[in-house]
């Protein structure tokens, strides 16, 4: 696990967590996934069923929303887990100064769509000015081979900086350079890259390896009499 530590005005912390293989498989369906959240931190989770769009909820309990449909989430609760699960797609921790923190899950389809737009708009919307974003392990160029008519899609949207190549040289999706220009087009500043692609077998890779399991990003906001390294 790669953990961020951002300072907030009002003296609380906010924690964005980037999970690995060896933290446990995350993917919704897991029949163990409930234990492997307890581990991470026992507090409730809201966990999102991601359908590679833009909707972005806002939670205002501890909890609220697990499950929903929807491919980001933003609070300003102290105490409310948020997770967005991947295997390739870029995981996305939010956070600014003013106490707002989200997560967005930002495949292509997302990113054409506009989900880091979507969450940004809904943090400012509850109260944050300058939204950051840190980048979690997602698949790189050299890994992802893209077919042109997709491809021309994402540059229409996002720009030529997403067009990439592979190891065998072929047409690629770049997605951290993708992601980059998202942020530019949202007025998001890009805080933190990891620079860890998922074709290594820290990660889950369903591209790459067809794995059914999926890491995460997890975003949380602590109270600093309440700080500690695992929940």
């Amino acid at each position: 696990m790669i953990e961020l530590v951002r300072q907030l005005r009002d003296g609380r912390r906010a924690r964005l967590r980037f999970t690995d293989r060896s933290d446990g498989d995350l993917a919704i369906s897991h029949p163990e996934v409930d234990d492997v959240r307890r581990q991470i931190d026992p507090r409730p989770w809201t966990w999102l069923t991601q359908v590679h769009g833009r909707t972005v909820v806002e939670v205002t309990h501890p909890g609220e929303h697990a499950g929903e449909q929807a491919d980001g989430s933003i609070t300003s609760v102290t105490g409310a887990v948020l997770s967005a699960q991947g295997a390739d797609c870029p995981p996305i921790g939010l956070w600014s100064p003013e106490g707002i923190v989200g997560v967005a899950h930002a495949g292509w389809r997302g990113l054409v769509g506009g989900v880091v737009a979507a969450a940004a708009a809904s943090m400012r919307s509850a109260g944050a000015s300058t939204v950051f974003a840190a980048l979690g392990p997602c698949i790189h160029p050299e890994s992802y081979e893209f077919g042109s008519a997709d491809l021309d899609q994402v540059v229409s949207v996002l720009g030529p900086t997403v067009i990439g190549r592979t190891s065998a040289g072929r047409l690629g999706l770049d997605v951290p350079a993708g992601v980059r220009a998202a942020c530019v087009q949202a007025s998001v500043v890009f805080d933190t890259d990891l620079d860890c692609c998922t074709s290594s077998t820290s990660w889950f890779s369903h591209r790459v390896r067809r794995d059914a399991g999926r890491h995460a990003v997890v975003v949380v906001i602590d109270e600093p009499s309440g700080w500690s390294s695992r929940g």
